[in-house]
């Protein structure tokens, strides 16, 4: 099916697939939210290598103790990008 201008319908619309943002976003935090509001879908791939050598370099290659808070921000950016990776999908 084309649109007036000749576009065609995208073929996930109406599937089961096109509902699994709403659910992936009530689980984010609003900050996580708003990230993925700037950031487009296209560039989801770059977002999420971003996301993890931010979290690999905190992680593994820093000589500074990290504290709970800190643990608890890097467990929320893993689960980020897994968000990111399966809206991706």
């Amino acid at each position: 099916m084309s649109t007036q201008d000749g576009q065609k319908n995208c073929p996930h619309c109406g599937n089961e697939n096109s509902q699994s943002a709403p659910k992936i976003s009530r689980m984010l935090t609003p900050e996580q939210v708003e990230l993925l509001e700037f950031a487009d879908h296209l560039d989801g791939p770059d977002l999420v290598k971003s996301l993890k050598l931010v979290h690999d370099v905190v992680l593994y290659h820093s000589h500074e103790p990290i504290d709970e808070a800190e643990k608890d921000a890097l467990f929320n950016l893993k689960g980020l990008w897994e968000c990111i990776d399966r809206i991706g999908e």
